[in-house]
């Protein structure tokens, strides 16, 4: 764990050392492990008068089942229960999508994603410490999106607005400055960082991780190998759940290597290369010295080198004064570009009048969007076989 901390001394790096693996009195080993019954809400609970409980769990939920052993970090098996503990392990408790949850059209609002089979946007209900029901994310709320007419594991949703339905959730309540930061979020964004909700970073795009060298937006956590990946969601969890559980380090360790597996999915670089041999020719001489093949990312690129809005990268909680380089691997699909999600697409982001002039459509926020200038200068016929190549990772 200490290896993979990049800044021990920001606030996500001295927590964990006050807490993870100490022997003390705070030691998050010391919490219980945490493998609740869950159940999906099903669709068809939108369509009562009062939409869906929230708290009544069926004879159906059923705690993980969680093996006692697993070969190797490749084991088939443990794959499998990453898989579906991506899809049905409570992360964090949601009461406040009781907004979401009183129809298909609510739901809808608050992009969550509705599918007859695997339910509404990834929540669960799980059995909580005092014997009650409670809605719950789970990591296919935000990692996972309709994408060609299914749903796709991995990929951010950016339809997801956490952030109004807090706002919705609390009537008013809410002090005045943290609506504020909240309610400037938006589809796609989420502040997992600060206790202010004036970070927001862009739901991430989980399927290239196999690929990183560096976790976080801000690069805050180096993945030397899969057992940092675990660490950091065991802690994410743990600290989701706000201290008062963590789950089975087998769950931790499945997540990971199920997060891991979904590189596999994404297409080959070649088969990019063999469809726009001309875009691949402009990468190879614009792009490839941050983005290195085969990985297409690389070392952590400095604040004012990006250029790119710093708040996150100098973050008291995460901050790292760097940002990381994501792997393009899958940005053909992945949505919503740069650390705050305010470039929409592939082309967006190589319109050399972004920089300058307003982008109409901008996401979060109005004007230029300034930063990651590479590739502006190019001519429109590269700029264009480059956005094609792209396209096809």
């Amino acid at each position: 764990m200490l290896a993979s901390l990049v800044n021990p001394d920001n606030g996500y790096g001295r927590q964990r050392e006050e807490h993870y693996s100490t022997g003390g009195a705070g030691d998050w080993d010391r919490l219980g492990e945490w493998n609740p019954p869950t159940e999906p809400l099903a669709t068809s609970e939108l369509d009562a008068t009062s939409g869906a409980s929230t708290s009544a769990l069926s004879l159906d939920a059923r705690p993980l089942d969680v093996a006692a052993h697993v070969s190797s970090e490749d084991d088939p098996a443990l794959v499998q229960l990453g898989r579906e503990a991506f899809r049905r392990y409570p992360v964090q408790l949601a009461p406040y999508l009781r907004v979401a949850l009183t129809s298909r059209a609510a739901a809808r609002r608050y992009g969550l994603w509705l599918d007859d089979r695997r339910g509404v946007g990834g929540l669960v209900r799980a059995r909580v410490a005092d014997g009650s029901g409670a809605i719950a994310l789970t990591c296919s709320t935000c990692h996972t999106s309709p994408s060609g007419g299914r749903l796709t594991d991995g990929v951010s949703n950016a339809a997801l607005d956490l952030g109004s339905a807090m706002l919705d959730a609390s009537r008013g309540g809410m002090d005045p400055s943290t609506a504020d930061a909240v309610a400037a979020w938006g589809p796609g964004r989420v502040d997992v960082s600060s206790h202010t909700g004036k970070e927001p970073a862009r739901i991430a795009d989980v399927r290239p991780v196999a690929w990183l060298g560096y976790l976080q937006q801000d690069a805050t956590v180096k993945q030397n190998d899969m057992t940092a990946l675990a660490v950091r969601i065991e802690t994410l969890i743990t600290t989701s759940q706000n201290g008062a559980v963590r789950p089975p380090r087998v769950v931790a360790l499945a997540l990971a290597a199920y997060v891991r597996h979904m590189a596999e999915e994404l297409p080959e670089e070649r088969e990019a290369a063999a469809r726009s041999p001309a875009g691949k020719a402009v990468f190879e001489g614009r792009c490839a010295g941050c983005h290195i093949p085969p990985a297409l990312t690389g070392p952590p690129v400095p604040l004012d080198q990006i250029g790119t809005d710093p708040s996150l990268g100098r973050s008291r909680d995460r901050g790292t004064g760097a940002y990381r380089v994501p792997s393009l691997h899958g940005v053909g699909t992945r949505g919503p570009l740069l650390h705050d999600g305010t470039v929409p697409s592939l082309p967006a982001m190589f319109d050399a009048a972004r920089a300058s002039s307003r982008l109409p459509d901008r996401l979060h926020g109005s004007g230029p969007v300034r930063g990651h200038l590479f590739g502006l200068e190019l001519d429109e016929a590269d700029r264009a076989a480059l956005v094609a190549y792209l396209q096809t990772l």
